[in-house]
């Protein structure tokens, strides 16, 4: 008899897994996803961001108090041989009206603006002659430039390098769709554009908000910069985030089935301590790479 009952119960079990059910379940799955990637991105995202910030700005104030040093040596400091690395701090950025201080990094793929606004290569370098750009974010990881579209002509932008300090002046803001050859092509005057996007919208590509500023005064000596990359504008994505992405989603698709299942047929208090730190940082895991393959101004 116990075993007949016993039987009975395991039938309904696996009865109770109806296309209805099953539906209920994906969408259920589907939710959660998109509650932890925004979780990710607009929650966890700035906590990350800082952090980045902050050992950014110890590496480039050690840098900038040894070039004062080799400056006032005898022999003086060496010029530079060759580019920036990738994801090298290499100035800080301070807007003043908008009471915003960023360390800026070179190159401005997904993965450097999630730490801070981004140099764009093949521009001049920050505080030299001709046209420097900085591409960064307007709502993810913090949104450093989401305030850009508030400056006004005449307002002050500084940048602090290992050469000195420079100051602009905002000649000009526009809200249109990026021209990659005026915005980041070479200029007859010293200038600082800051590009980032129009739209809190995470897959805006097409319209940006601009920022022009003129240098006062002389620019540094110009020193070597990496090359233009057509995936360094900020309106790309990192294509070698697939590979990220199909392994975390795809170990969190198993997870989340197999929890599932565990949840029918065990404890739920002994599922759920479990399952839910695996899901929680393969969630994570997901939610990242799907923000490197968005538009690095985003």
């Amino acid at each position: 008899m116990s075993t007949f009952v016993e039987e009975a119960r395991e039938d309904e079990a696996f009865t109770a897994f109806t296309p209805q059910w099953i539906a209920v379940v994906v969408l259920a799955w589907v939710l959660a996803t998109a509650v932890c990637f925004a979780l990710v991105v607009y929650a966890l995202g700035p906590m990350f961001a800082d952090g980045d910030q902050r050992a950014a700005l110890g590496d480039i104030r050690g840098r900038i108090d040894h070039a004062l040093g080799e400056s006032q040596s005898l022999v003086g400091a060496a010029p530079p041989t060759r580019p920036e690395e990738f994801g090298t701090p290499v100035a800080v950025l301070e807007i003043p009206k908008l009471d915003v201080r960023q360390v800026v990094l070179e190159g401005v793929s997904p993965s450097e603006t999630a730490s801070g606004p981004g140099h764009v290569p093949g521009t001049a370098g920050l505080g030299q002659p001709g046209n420097a750009a900085v591409a960064g974010r307007y709502s993810g990881y913090g949104g450093s430039f989401a305030r850009l579209g508030e400056l006004a002509a005449g307002d002050e932008i500084v940048l602090a390098t290992t050469q000195g300090r420079s100051v602009y002046r905002v000649a000009e803001t526009a809200r249109r769709a990026l021209d990659e050859g005026a915005d980041y092509g070479k200029t007859e005057n010293d200038r600082l554009t800051l590009v980032t996007s129009s739209s809190w919208w995470p897959l805006a590509s097409e319209e940006a908000t601009v920022v022009t500023a003129a240098l006062e005064g002389k620019p540094f000596r110009p020193t070597p910069q990496n090359g233009k990359a057509d995936a360094q504008d900020g309106r790309s994505g990192e294509p070698g985030a697939w590979a990220a992405l199909a392994l975390a989603f795809g170990g969190f698709v198993a997870a989340a089935a197999g929890a599932t299942y565990l949840y029918r047929r065990w404890r739920p208090v002994s599922t759920y301590i479990i399952t839910a730190p695996a899901l929680l940082a393969l969630a994570t895991f997901a939610a990242l790479a799907v923000w490197r393959l968005l538009p690095a101004w985003a």
